[in-house]
């Protein structure tokens, strides 16, 4: 059985991001699929992306306001 991996997106640009288990820097090409929301995450720039759109973040809470 294969697990199905959700994927966030196809880059349009080449971009650099550190390896979330290395922190090593890595470069990323043009065109590279990311499946990792890890990688995701550190990709702000909605130009970078295929679609122009941040891939929402995962697990993501708010913060509740201070004095509530």
């Amino acid at each position: 059985m294969t697990a199905s991996v959700h994927s966030p997106g196809a880059l349009a640009a080449t971009v650099h991001v550190l390896d979330p288990v290395g922190r090593v820097p890595l470069v990323l090409a043009a065109g590279t699929e990311i499946t990792d929301p890890a990688i995701a995450d550190q990709i702000t720039n909605p130009r970078c992306w295929q679609d122009s759109k941040l891939p929402a973040p995962k697990g993501v809470r708010k913060a509740k306001p201070a004095g509530t």
